[in-house]
């Protein structure tokens, strides 16, 4: 336990505290768009349920993000830079390693929803009992997982221009067809079917439910574990033919 800690400890320095582009773009990029959005375009006086709604999809948009994007290239640069071969060489096992992961991204993806419900709770004054906000992060964190699993398939691709390719051509059209930035409504009748299921946008709209205590489609937790269970397929045939690959 205490060397995970300690690798836990290590990991963490090297791949998010000291990586600036995980501060820019998961986390001061969608906060950003929260104070843009609720403060400095508003019309009026801005609805209290908009804000909360926003916060939610934000909070989800950062999510989006750190795992498309940062946990994506973190895994490549590794694998790149011959730190998993290494393990082989030193006391630390695969087993070690990979749980340190585990427990960063935990971690991190808690630490993302949890600024951001705080910025957003403080600039507009969002006042919830703590079931509400612990239901609501605590959904948003369990169903960060098929979003994590996506991440892990980007870091299977060759280098690294593709892995920012890819990512970048997957994490904007979910976020927008998953209704982030703007409600599903006002796009086009396929737009919405696509984007009800892809798994955005059932991760965000529970946790708008959840957020106004309203009950959500019990086919929309379904969508998100579908997506969950295959995206693990994709990452453990992934996986399987890296190794083959390699031994090839």
């Amino acid at each position: 336990m205490q060397t995970m800690m300690v690798q836990t400890k290590i990991d963490f320095k090297r791949a998010y505290w000291r990586n600036p582009r995980f501060v820019i773009f998961s986390l001061l990029m969608p906060i950003a768009f929260y104070l843009l959005f609720t403060k400095v375009m508003k019309q009026g006086v801005m609805n209290a349920a908009f804000n909360r709604q926003y916060m939610v999809s934000m909070a989800t948009y950062s999510l989006v993000l750190s795992n498309t994007f940062t946990l994506s290239t973190l895994l490549y640069n590794d694998a790149r830079d011959g730190l998993v071969s290494l393990i082989d060489l030193s006391p630390t096992s695969h087993r070690t390693y990979y749980g340190a992961k585990l427990l960063n991204l935990g971690l991190i993806n808690a630490l993302t929803i949890g600024v951001i419900f705080i910025v957003a709770g403080i600039s507009n004054q969002i006042h919830l009992v703590w079931s509400s906000w612990l239901l609501t992060a605590g959904w948003l964190w369990f169903a960060s997982i098929p979003l994590c699993l996506i991440g892990i398939s980007i870091s299977f691709l060759k280098d690294e221009n593709q892995i920012q390719l890819v990512s970048n051509l997957l994490a904007f059209p979910l976020a927008i067809l998953g209704g982030l930035w703007w409600p599903t409504e006002i796009m086009p009748k396929t737009a919405r079917v696509i984007g009800k299921h892809l798994p955005v946008y059932p991760i965000n709209h529970i946790g708008q439910a959840l957020i106004a205590h309203q009950p959500a489609h019990l086919g929309e937790y379904g969508i998100t574990l579908l997506w969950a269970g295959l995206l693990l397929v994709i990452v453990v045939y992934l996986n399987h033919h890296k190794r083959g690959a390699m031994h090839a």
